[in-house]
């Protein structure tokens, strides 16, 4: 019976191979991703008590409150932009629903929300 089962499914395989179909697949689309982080990012120091800007440009240099930061782009997904500066540090810039919401800076190992505009 096993060996009946066994030898049907092959022939369809066959078949199947033989129409060369190409099944659909859910690959998320690799459009601009750097397009979810550029822009003007305002976020709030609840420490210092002073609200920032975080400025991402479409070469994917980052600025906050105007100094700009050496570094590079480590990492870019459509959840997370990674950036290492210049000590060794990184700066996490996560995502959701294609916009940034939170920053996580490892030089001072806190978090911060960006506000929504």
């Amino acid at each position: 019976m096993f060996k009946k089962v066994v030898d049907h499914s092959q022939i369809w395989l066959q078949r199947i191979q033989h129409f060369n179909l190409k099944w659909p697949t859910k690959a998320a689309p690799q459009n601009n991703l750097a397009a979810i982080y550029i822009g003007t990012w305002p976020f709030f120091d609840a420490q210092q008590k002073r609200l920032h800007q975080l400025k991402i440009s479409p070469q994917l240099a980052i600025s906050i409150d105007g100094h700009s930061l050496a570094g590079k782009v480590t990492a870019l997904t459509a959840h997370q932009l990674l950036f290492l500066d210049q000590y060794g540090f990184e700066l996490q810039i996560t995502a959701a629903y294609e916009q940034p919401f939170e920053i996580y800076d490892e030089a001072d190992h806190r978090t911060y929300s960006i506000q929504q505009q």
